[in-house]
């Protein structure tokens, strides 16, 4: 059902029939003081997105990717810095105590990647508000358009970049895996 006054797709509660975007009551009334919903910067800029980043419904994904998902997402640098920060934190681990090395390589691969799956996200609204704030002050006029001009942009090599550094994270992983089985057997 559609309101009479402004056309929009009326709501219903328990005692009412109304309408959340002009305040339209099914008595003919209006609701007072009503404000309509006005999507943020951030909302504006990430689309769809929004819901993801706002609510980390995409934990997984920054579990498994870890500092990487900084990278996809378009913080190449930052990811490539806390990429071998990560790697320290589970050497260090993994060459604390020797009966216990297995054990605690688990337990550091476990915690940095729950760590990285809470802060992602945040991490990329911080900056993510920092873009908004520049495109707010290059297009002072016009930055509603830009924002929405970049909604849901992605770069196209962003994968690609992905892929490759997933590769020679394998391979990395593999020579060092190498090197401990050699030292072992030596």
């Amino acid at each position: 059902m559609k309101c009479p006054r402004c056309g929009k797709l009326l709501m219903k509660d328990c005692h009412h029939t109304f309408c959340p975007h002009c305040g339209y009551l099914d008595e003919g009334e209006q609701i007072h003081g009503y404000e309509e919903h006005q999507a943020s910067d951030l909302e504006i800029y990430l689309g769809k997105d929004f819901d993801k980043f706002w609510r980390n419904e995409n934990w997984f994904t920054s579990f498994i990717l870890g500092p990487l998902y900084l990278c996809y997402r378009g913080f190449i640098l930052l990811g490539l810095i806390l990429m071998p920060l990560e790697w320290l934190f589970w050497a260090v681990m993994y060459d604390s105590f020797f009966h216990f090395r297995y054990y605690l390589l688990g337990i550091a691969v476990l915690i940095s990647r729950l760590l990285f799956s809470a802060v992602n996200n945040m991490i990329c609204i911080y900056f993510y508000n920092r873009q908004i704030k520049k495109i707010k002050k290059k297009h002072p006029d016009t930055y509603l358009e830009e924002l929405r001009k970049r909604n849901g942009h992605f770069n196209k090599y962003m994968s690609l970049v992905l892929a490759v550094l997933l590769f020679i994270l394998f391979v990395i992983s593999l020579i060092l895996i190498y090197i401990n089985l050699s030292k072992l057997t030596d």
